[in-house]
């Protein structure tokens, strides 16, 4: 006898769900993303500070040495002197962190005393002679003069310019002569002076436009050099060419004597 339809398909039922792969479980959501912050911007701000007016030159050297990044890398920001004293700064906002801070930490009684260096400057020609003369013309300069004669035998010697130039220490000073152009900056370290000197002398009175471009009718020197307060120091010499066709070559010497000396003040 046949079995009913119903019962054939309970009994296949088992079988048929046996034959099944089990259910696969669901995948674990992805936890989701970390959030960061911001990161804070590293454009330039341009701020003021207010400083003490006696400070001012030396915070400004100051900052200007710490923004900068070497010889061939741009600097980190730039600082300038406005005329009422206070300090223009363009930098990252972390560098102006640092920079208030510094500004804040001043104490202003305990400034240092403004100090002014001030620099005379003889341009002197010399030529051979028979015997030194000329050498008590200019008596501040008659020591070098007679040094020169013990080194290099008897000459004859004039004034060709003279010059006095003063400025503030680590700052830049120049002036124009009839006859010369001097640029100096000072730097005063363990007492002694340090000084970047550039002069320029013309043979013949020059209006001021000529001397600056100072062709070839110019002699020129560029020195670095060390003294102490109060000294007299020739810093150079070169052959000065003759407007006598006559005189024999390089006959004609010009001597460069400077002497410094540091005053505490303004300039």
């Amino acid at each position: 006898m046949p079995r009913p339809i119903h019962r054939l398909l309970l009994l296949a039922l088992p079988v048929v769900l046996a034959c099944q792969a089990p259910p696969t479980p669901p995948a674990p959501a992805a936890p989701p993303a970390p959030t960061t912050a911001p990161a804070e911007s590293d454009a330039p701000l341009l701020r003021t500070y207010t400083v003490p007016p006696e400070q001012a030159r030396s915070i400004e050297q100051a900052l200007a040495s710490a923004l900068s990044s070497g010889k061939d890398l741009p600097p980190l920001g730039t600082v300038e002197r406005l005329p009422d004293g206070r300090l223009v700064v363009v930098a990252p906002p972390g560098i102006q962190d640092g920079v208030a801070a510094l500004v804040a930490g001043l104490d202003t009684a305990k400034a240092p005393p403004v100090r002014t260096a001030e620099f005379d400057y003889w341009i002197v020609v010399g030529e051979p002679a028979q015997t030194a003369e000329g050498v008590d013309a200019v008596p501040d300069i008659a020591p070098a003069l007679q040094a020169i004669v013990g080194a290099q035998g008897p000459m004859r010697f004039r004034l060709h310019e003279s010059m006095h130039l003063s400025s503030l220490i680590d700052d830049r000073a120049e002036a124009d002569g009839s006859r010369m152009r001097a640029r100096q900056t000072v730097s005063e370290v363990g007492g002694r002076l340090v000084a970047d000197l550039d002069i320029s002398v013309a043979q013949q009175s020059k209006d001021r436009t000529n001397l600056h471009v100072c062709g070839q009718d110019c002699n020129q020197l560029k020195s670095r050099v060390h003294l102490d307060p109060g000294q007299l120091l020739v810093i150079g010499q070169a052959g000065l060419g003759s407007t006598d066709a006559k005189a024999p070559e390089g006959s004609k010497t010009l001597f460069y004597i400077v002497r410094g000396q540091l005053r505490t003040g303004g300039a």
